[in-house]
């Protein structure tokens, strides 16, 4: 009996290991191993057999399950496309299997592989990068590769009128998470190779929120001894290699510094190109509430689309998803996922550990970030909000504080 609950304990670690893996480099499923780590969770789930039937497993089962089947079937009379419709109910299958796999044993490893995931998917960015900039004539080769298996956009990105390489994945709005938490954890240079992954994927949303975060992280740079200020001997070779990298992206693009200048000045001023399309997107849920009042109950339904002004066309996702999620799923069912997110942020912004206000930083600048493109309702997010309540339920609620990441 002990062999066999070991072995249990085995696989069920291997099975929650492969789904942060495969779903952090496979987000779009092109390759299909995001859907084979998720068969696998599923074989150990049915292996496993038994599981604690509690308040938890309740209120995820109605979050994660029973409202969206509600939704599809509402979208489904509202004239949704049944494919569409299949897409968007599918990231809650796998958050539904983390919860029943997720344990007291295995919530340190399952943030560490999320973590270097992440590295991962920011040193490939940095290698693509660099080979796009050596050979600009595998550019289309790369693009065609990435783009039909569906892994983010590579190739040609027009910048203000100028074009530059540009690697994309799709999960590179979770970077900040990794950045956030390495940099806390004084692991420099993994928090630097991120921060450079975030950079060369000219995500403005991304980088403007790393810089905001590393502000906030970053308060106390120095330290007093004999009444003088010095900058802490790690803090400094982090700058100098921080202003290394600047130097040598300033003088790469010296002639088009005035490009990047207004392309970050026109996000945080409302006046570049996506800044606009997000403000018609708005518009047009706003004139889509005022035509149809029980939407914003009842949401439309998963797999509907509406006519948006920011594309001039029918359109299901939009890059505003934070209140896209509302015309998807209704107001009733948006409070009580969105109560269940700030209730996480505020459990662990009132702890009084360092390790989960800064975990608070590094999941509230991801929920901000998400909502900026359609990956709300992802399963990488569905399944850190598991993962953090996880956390939360094991560290912070049973008081065993030694949990703590300690990998």
């Amino acid at each position: 009996m002990a062999l066999s609950h070991i072995l249990k304990y085995k696989i069920v670690d291997i099975a929650v290991v492969l789904m942060f893996f495969a779903t952090v480099i496979d987000l779009g499923g092109g390759l299909g191993i995001k859907y084979a780590s998720y068969t696998f969770a599923l074989f150990v789930i049915l292996l496993k057999r038994r599981f604690p039937f509690n308040k938890s497993l309740i209120s995820f089962g109605i979050l994660f399950i029973i409202c969206p089947i509600l939704s599809f079937i509402w979208g489904i009379c509202n004239n949704a496309e049944l494919n569409s419709a299949i897409i968007q109910i599918t990231p809650f299958i796998p958050a539904f299997f983390l919860l029943l796999l997720l344990d007291k044993n295995n919530i340190n490893i399952a943030l560490y592989v999320f973590n270097n995931s992440l590295l991962i998917i920011a040193i490939l960015t940095i290698a693509i990068y660099l080979l796009l900039i050596v050979n600009p004539s595998l550019i289309e080769l790369i693009s065609g590769f990435m783009i039909n298996h569906n892994m983010g956009f590579f190739g040609n990105k027009d910048i203000e009128g100028s074009y530059f390489p540009n690697v994309y994945f799709k999960s590179v709005l979770f970077l900040n998470f990794a950045f956030i938490i390495f940099y806390s954890k004084k692991q420099y240079y993994k928090s630097l190779i991120i921060f450079v992954g975030i950079l060369l994927s000219f995500s403005k949303s991304a980088t403007i929120g790393a810089i905001i975060c590393w502000i906030l992280l970053e308060i106390n740079i120095f330290h007093r001894k004999n009444n003088h200020l010095y900058i802490k001997p790690q803090k400094m070779k982090l700058i100098m290699i921080i202003l290394s990298c600047s130097i040598f992206l300033i003088v790469s693009y010296w002639h088009e510094l005035d490009v990047f200048y207004n392309y970050f000045v026109n996000a945080l001023t409302g006046k570049s190109a996506t800044t606009i399309v997000r403000i018609k997107h708005f518009e047009s849920l706003i004139q889509l509430f005022s035509d149809n009042p029980r939407f914003i109950i009842t949401g439309q339904g998963l797999g509907t689309r509406f006519y948006t002004s920011g594309f001039g066309r029918l359109a299901d996702n939009i890059e505003i998803d934070h209140i896209n999620t509302i015309r998807k799923f209704g107001f009733i069912w948006s409070t009580f996922f969105y109560y269940i997110i700030i209730w996480e942020i505020l459990i662990l912004q009132k702890s009084k550990l360092k390790q989960y206000k800064t975990l608070c930083i590094a999941f509230f600048s991801t929920f901000i970030l998400v909502g900026t493109n359609p990956l709300l309702i992802s399963p990488l997010f569905l399944m850190l909000m598991v993962l953090v309540y996880k956390i939360i339920h094991y560290n912070i609620q049973k008081n065993d504080f030694s949990l703590y990441y300690n990998i």
